[in-house]
């Protein structure tokens, strides 16, 4: 009783950034994470604060209003700033008195977390040069030629330098508040917080294993869109780079260039991308074998499946399964392995 007593005693004061057209989701989804604990811990080990600079209420990108708890002021505790992203974010950008505002805040934390693009925010005080960083893979163009000094790390879903973390998007935040929740009450609180919000404790592989189908959904190219759709729906063709170019009605040379512009890998990228996005449902959703699920998704054996799932994801397709497979599998025949 003395220790549940003395723990309780035990709180982080954690303070998000309010501003207008802020992303809800940024400031939503680390804020449950933290809510969550506090319900399963059975006190506030968070005590969480939304914060503006004016101490006003704002209107976030959804259009629903946020209530301020206040303005940041000196004497207000704080052991983490949550800094989100959004659309308001491009208007602070270029508000000269940011740095100003921005960076003394900071230097008062002991975690700076930056979510989506807040962390343009935060490399805009210059307290990113040298370190690593990520964020939204939308961002990517802008952050290289805006703040160069920083190291960033873009097909990271989260990064940590020091006391800086940074989160890749909306839901990479979620990932990265769980994480942080876990050094702070250990991996069986973070787990219990994931189960409830029925999402990943830890997700493999960088961001661009995301980006890149949303990005080809988007190409302004009628013929590479419906080659991209193809590929999606059909990944166990061969799909090699001249059947490709062929489907498109274009060069080898072309396509590649074309596929380096509106999707940031190159072809055979893509595939094995799309690839790994299938095999990983079958795994995650299924009770099929292993040999099964590399013929359905196009890598042929299992061997170019396994190599696949270490280089890309960094664990193997029966680590994969343990750690998030919703069904018991089947029983592979002898002499087969995962």
């Amino acid at each position: 009783m003395t220790t549940n007593l003395q723990n309780q005693t035990k709180h982080r004061n954690v303070a998000i950034l309010g501003f207008p057209a802020v992303l809800l989701m940024d400031v939503a989804g680390p804020a449950q994470v933290f809510g969550s604990a506090n319900t399963l811990l059975g006190y506030d080990a968070y005590r969480i604060d939304i914060c503006t600079q004016d101490g006003r209420d704002v209107l976030t990108d959804t259009g629903l209003t946020l209530r301020a708890d206040g303005a940041f002021q000196p004497d207000r505790p704080m052991d983490d700033l949550i800094v989100p992203g959004g659309p308001g974010v491009d208007l602070l950008l270029d508000d000269a008195s940011l740095a100003g505002y921005l960076a003394p805040l900071a230097a008062r934390a002991q975690r700076v977390i930056s979510v989506c693009s807040g962390s343009l925010l935060v490399a805009a005080t210059g307290l990113l040069d040298g370190r690593r960083a990520t964020t939204h893979w939308d961002r990517a163009d802008l952050v290289r030629q805006r703040f160069a000094h920083v190291d960033w790390q873009l097909d990271h879903i989260f990064t940590a330098d020091g006391k800086f973390h940074c989160s890749a998007g909306v839901t990479a935040g979620i990932d990265l508040a769980l994480t942080l929740l876990e050094t702070d009450h250990g991996r069986d609180t973070a787990l219990a917080v994931a189960r409830e919000m029925v999402v990943f404790m830890h997700r493999h592989g960088g961001q661009s294993q995301y980006s890149s189908p949303l990005q080809a959904q988007s190409t302004s190219h009628a013929r590479l869109a419906t080659l991209y759709t193809r590929i999606e729906s059909r990944p166990a063709d061969t799909w090699t780079v001249t059947e490709m170019a062929h489907a498109a009605g274009t060069t080898e040379r072309t396509l590649h260039r074309d596929f380096l512009r509106d999707v940031g890998v190159s072809p055979s990228r893509f595939v094995e991308d799309r690839r790994l996005s299938m095999a990983r449902l079958y795994l995650e959703r299924s009770r099929k074998s292993f040999k099964q699920i590399a013929a359905l998704s196009g890598f042929g054996s299992e061997q170019k499946m396994r190599r696949s799932f270490a280089k890309r994801l960094g664990v193997l397709p029966s680590e994969y399964r343990a750690r998030f497979g919703e069904v018991e599998a089947k029983r592979e025949p002898a002499g087969e392995t995962g």
